[in-house]
């Protein structure tokens, strides 16, 4: 029995089988064996014209919110580092953490605004047993030619960062998120690589179990950085990622972050300063205060 998912996309008007030109259809398909993997990003080398305005006034604003919610959070100090260094060591690992979550909220931004995507976040998805017993049982490149139902038990569920419906040539990518600037460690990507294995042979009957028809599909490992450590077979960096959307997708990502940077590279020297101060005696530290919200 085909497992239906309950999910908000469901509601935009029913169910939507795209042709292969990207405009709804009526003609019934059967079930077949599809082409998955690199095979569904063909036809996607010519990126589109920059967007006019690259970034949506509400997506720079939630950028400098970022910025104001690092700036005030509420920190513990470690117990060798003290107040001062703590502080600064907060800030620092806070923005870097809300870059990532920029990351992943700007490249939503770029490919909803484009006109030719669909966009679903946090998307969770039931991984099944035939599915998990599918993935165990076969190669990368058996898996790359290969879509299962969406049936039987529920093995587990597992929550997808972006999953993009492309209007225009009939296909979805499932996308994991990651920055990037380093190497994870080794049983996360395990673990990521087996969900996205997983999602990608059985994303076709989970978006139609959604509304959503599509042709191909095809799972990716977006990594911003490139140092992310993921297999070459999943990992789309650099250049790459315009690429795979035929949109100018790393244009956006260098504004926003050239917005972070600024606003904390004028932070800096009074966080500096307060971590000089804590470090000069015990008398200074009850003086610290945190640096009031910059002007953007």
């Amino acid at each position: 029995m085909t497992i239906v998912v309950p999910h908000p996309a469901a509601q935009r008007g029913g169910r939507q089988r795209l042709s292969a030109r990207g405009q709804p259809g009526s003609a019934p398909t059967s079930r077949i064996t599809v082409p998955l993997g690199s095979a569904a990003a063909l036809g996607c080398g010519h990126v589109q014209p920059a967007i006019p305005q690259i970034c949506a006034p509400e997506l720079m604003a939630a950028a400098q919110a970022a910025l104001d919610g690092a700036f005030r959070a509420t920190f513990v100090p470690d117990p060798l580092l003290g107040p001062g260094l703590s502080q600064l060591g907060s800030v620092l690992a806070s923005m870097v953490k809300r870059h990532g979550s920029l990351i992943e909220a700007t490249i939503t931004d770029v490919l909803e605004r484009s006109g030719r995507y669909l966009v679903l976040r946090n998307v969770a998805m039931p991984i099944t047993v035939p599915t998990q017993e599918l993935v165990r049982a076969s190669s990368v490149a058996q898996l790359n030619q290969t879509s299962i139902e969406l049936a039987g038990a529920v093995a587990q569920s597992v929550f997808l960062d972006l999953i993009v419906v492309d209007r225009k040539e009939s296909r979805a990518i499932i996308a994991e998120v990651k920055r990037g600037s380093g190497k994870n460690e080794a049983r996360k990507i395990h673990q990521v690589e087996w969900v996205l294995r997983c999602a990608q042979v059985q994303g076709r009957s989970f978006l139609a179990s959604l509304g959503y028809e599509v042709a191909q599909i095809r799972a990716v490992l977006i990594d911003v950085y490139g140092r992310a450590g993921y297999g070459d077979d999943l990992t789309v960096s650099g250049p790459a990622i315009d690429q795979l959307f035929a949109t100018p997708v790393l244009a956006a990502l260098e504004t926003v972050t050239a917005a972070l940077q600024a606003r904390l590279r004028a932070a800096v020297p009074d966080l500096l300063t307060m971590a000089l101060a804590s470090l000069a005696g015990p008398e200074n530290v009850k003086h610290l205060h945190p640096p009031g919200p910059l002007a953007p």
